[in-house]
């Protein structure tokens, strides 16, 4: 599937005048992975946010092995294929490059590029990122024969996610995780709530961290988000 999107901040389309240039060389950008990983989902909505069209290619590291193999040998999702073939791996080093081709662009980066604010974005970051990577391992660990469960280091991980979800909404405070403005600490959160509420919902208890299901109510209902359903 090929996107073609202009760039979003705060729900709403930037000036025409910041659109992003030349968008055939642009469309040459492709995503490889599924939506219902939150690793994917949080670079394609950062794609579309910035208005970067691509092509999304959606093979499962699971269920398509065959096709992923010649593609990517490593099975590591999400994949970014750059316009002039250049592959980058691990989705926080794909928003890293993002964020340099916003800015090179005169486009807000979701993370600023040096100060005080982006080690805070970045932090933030990690938090939600724990918290997503050890529902990842509830999900795992959900998938073992039963007579290879592990109850205790279930619970464990489980104590670890809810902590750092905790930690997360203790530092909502208003619209937005970081000032007034979307970060990418708000839209990681919120692909991280998205994979559990879609894949564990019994790990998000109703009501447990309000403002954190406030703010995925608002991201996920935003152009950006519904552009990229987790279902696809």
């Amino acid at each position: 599937m090929l996107h073609f999107c202009h760039p979003i901040v705060a729900g709403k389309p930037v000036h025409e005048k910041s659109i992003m240039k030349d968008k055939a060389s642009l469309a040459q950008h492709q995503l490889l992975g599924l939506y219902d990983s939150p690793f994917v989902r949080r670079v394609a909505v950062t794609l579309t946010h910035y208005g970067i069209p691509f092509e999304h290619l959606s093979l499962s590291v699971f269920r398509h092995m065959d096709a992923m193999q010649p593609l990517n040998p490593l099975f590591k999702v999400p994949m970014l294929t750059l316009p002039d073939g250049e592959k980058l791996y691990e989705s926080a080093y794909l928003l890293d490059y993002l964020d340099e081709l916003a800015a090179a662009r005169g486009i807000t980066p979701l993370t600023p590029r040096t100060g005080r604010e982006r080690r805070r974005i970045q932090q933030l970051m990690a938090l939600a990122m724990i918290a997503t990577e050890k529902a990842v391992a509830i999900a795992y660990e959900a998938r073992r024969p039963p007579e290879l469960a592990w109850p205790e280091w279930a619970e464990r991980v489980r104590g670890q996610m809810r902590a750092a979800w905790g930690l997360l909404e203790a530092e909502l405070a208003g619209d937005y995780l970081v000032g007034n403005r979307l970060t990418q600490a708000d839209i990681s959160a919120v692909a991280g709530i998205g994979f559990i509420r879609f894949t564990l919902p019994d790990e998000w208890p109703a009501g447990l961290w309000p403002r954190l299901e406030g703010l995925a109510a608002r991201l996920e209902a935003s152009p950006a988000f519904m552009a990229v359903p987790i279902d696809e």
